[in-house]
């Protein structure tokens, strides 16, 4: 007969003790983990802030390689991958919108670690690379330097707000990459690139619009610092209004899907733990991706191009 005593079920007792330490652990692990990623709650973040957020490092690094920047993809395709071909086709629509010649003078407005700049010096412009998040100027100096495109490319500290120490009529076209959504006063900074233009310059923006304006877009807005983010119809008014003419906008929404699917299924189910806890606050980029693709059809990316007369 088998041994039913208390001997037998010491081993029984360990192993259960030795599966709840191991639980117990990871779950302290994924705590800290969580804990250690999570921004800190800020109601209304700088620009800085949510971009040297932990959280926001990791997961541009993570799921983009630092080129924090939609990716363009044909119409119905199902798969992002891969991320980086999509994005640099976006690059390319941007290049093909700006439609300048070999030689000419740009400013990439939100540089960040200068993929988008290198992608246009390689076109045979010369780049003014601006931003004002430390990392993401080291990131684009090294990045440029690492390329050999020192003589195309410039990387400095700038607000494109206040642009004062660029000389007027002086570049041939400005372009931004997801950046004029940060803008404080859009009105200003619109202002200051026709300024900067001469005439017959262009601007292109590749940003987002919004044609529903619910609480969740609002928190999302807010704590990734894009509280300014226009209503569908609104550029061609403020572009308008700031002296540009020839003003063309193409939607790409569609063609950017496959990106935000991807964030919206790896983030839908870390955001409903974060939701059941009460945090989900924290987790601004998850928060983002996972909406976005939830509530698809509330907003739209766009590709917006006017001239300086």
């Amino acid at each position: 007969m088998a041994n039913s005593g208390p001997s037998a079920a010491r081993p029984v007792q360990k192993r259960r003790l030795r599966l709840r330490y191991v639980a117990g652990t990871l779950v302290l692990l994924v705590s800290a983990l969580i804990a250690f990623l999570a921004n800190n709650g800020d109601q209304a973040p700088s620009v800085q802030d949510y971009y040297s957020s932990l959280e926001s490092r990791v997961g541009y690094w993570l799921l983009l390689g630092n080129t924090r920047h939609c990716g363009l993809y044909e119409k119905g395709q199902l798969s992002p991958f891969p991320v980086s071909k999509a994005q640099r086709a976006m690059e390319e629509k941007l290049y093909t919108r700006l439609d300048l010649k070999p030689g000419s003078k740009v400013m990439d407005a939100g540089a960040g670690s200068g993929y988008v700049a290198m992608y246009m010096a390689r076109k045979g412009f010369n780049v003014q690379a601006i931003d004002i998040t430390p990392h993401h100027l080291d990131d684009a100096r090294k990045n440029v330097k690492k390329n050999g495109l020192d003589n195309k490319i410039a990387v400095d500290y700038a607000d494109y707000h206040n642009l004062t120490m660029f000389q007027d009529a002086s570049f041939d076209g400005i372009y931004t990459m997801e950046t004029f959504v940060h803008a404080d006063d859009p009105a200003k900074v619109l202002r200051n690139f026709h300024r900067l233009l001469k005439p017959s310059g262009v601007i292109v923006l590749h940003e987002a619009d919004f044609s529903r304006n619910s609480k969740v877009l609002r928190d999302v807005l807010r704590l990734s610092h894009c509280q300014n983010t226009l209503e569908e119809g609104g550029y061609e008014q403020l572009v308008a209004n700031a002296g540009f003419q020839d003003y063309s906008l193409e939607d790409l929404t569609d063609e950017v899907l496959p990106l935000w699917r991807l964030f919206g299924v790896v983030g839908y189910a870390p955001y409903q733990i974060f939701k059941l806890l009460g945090i989900q606050h924290k987790f601004t980029n998850v928060m983002a991706g996972v909406e976005t693709w939830l509530n698809w059809g509330d907003g739209r990316y766009i590709s917006v191009r006017a001239v300086k007369p």
